[in-house]
């Protein structure tokens, strides 16, 4: 009996080095490659958001002007383009490379927005690749008539779900449902929006495109008209400059989501353009 504990022990010794160096190697898989979707080239179509941020670390400054003469005054106010107009300026700065931090400010009621945009959704596909984001906005209009900066009435907050897909590397189309708290700063209680936006953008060549969107209420207020636009993009070298003709002379977002004062079917549309310059440091 001890013998053949004897010579179990001794073939037990021998085989375990032959099956230790025998097993595989045990190493950590590769961490999966991130995707990085670029369906639109810009972060804008026209007023709605598309999903795309920039670089981490970058930043975006954009100017836009809506002239309020519809264009069809014809000659006596040339087009529109002697206004007056309603500008935005806004400055945004890329927190990730997913996320986007931006401050505008309107001249009406001085309107001053602070938005955070989020890409959280990447799907890659070869026929309808998605990307999805969320793009959240604090308003203070600061200069509204005969009403204290600070008043509760001047604030409204509005959330945006921003869905986006890219059909045959050639046409971006997006839909875009947004929320708005306190749609119109001059009722006596707080009102809300419920708009469902979409868009489309037809990339003709890497610097040429063109463009469209609508806005349409679903329930909550509006001011006149669902809104509407169509235009063309240049893309040219980080900058983008954007010609569009809309029924909407509003530029900020939570003036924007109101509504229109004209209609679009009607033909009262105004020319406006939206210029945006990639900026690194």
């Amino acid at each position: 009996m001890k013998k053949n504990s004897k010579q179990i022990v001794s073939l037990l010794l021998l085989l375990f080095p032959i099956v230790t160096f025998a097993q595989p190697k045990w190493e950590r898989n590769e961490e999966p490659k991130e995707i990085n979707l670029m369906l639109f080239h810009s972060t804008h179509v026209i007023n709605l958001p598309t999903s795309e941020s920039l670089q981490k670390g970058d930043w975006e400054f954009e100017i836009s002007h809506r002239f309020l003469p519809p264009v069809s005054d014809g000659g006596k106010s040339l087009y529109g383009f002697d206004g007056p107009v309603n500008i935005r300026l806004a400055l945004g700065y890329a927190l990730t490379d997913k996320s986007i931090l931006t401050l505008g400010r309107s001249n009406v009621n001085d309107n001053v927005d602070l938005a955070y945009k989020y890409k959280f959704l990447e799907l890659d596909h070869d026929t309808f690749p998605i990307s999805a984001a969320l793009n959240a906005g604090f308003v203070w209009n600061t200069e509204v008539a005969n009403r204290e900066t600070s008043d509760s009435k001047n604030f409204q907050y509005y959330g945006q779900l921003v869905l986006n897909t890219l059909i045959n590397k050639k046409l971006g189309i997006g839909i875009v449902p947004t929320y708005l708290y306190n749609a119109h700063i001059y009722c006596e209680n707080p009102e809300y929006a419920f708009t469902i936006g979409g868009y489309a953008q037809y990339y003709i060549s890497d610097v040429f495109s063109v463009l469209a969107e609508t806005n349409s209420t679903v329930t909550g207020w509006r001011t006149g008209h669902n809104s509407a636009a169509f235009g063309i993009e240049l893309e040219t070298g980080g900058h983008f400059f954007k010609i569009v003709l809309s029924n909407n002379t509003y530029l900020n977002t939570s003036q924007f989501i109101e509504g229109a004062g004209s209609s679009f079917n009607d033909g009262d549309l105004h020319i406006g353009f939206l210029i945006t310059r990639l900026l690194k440091f």
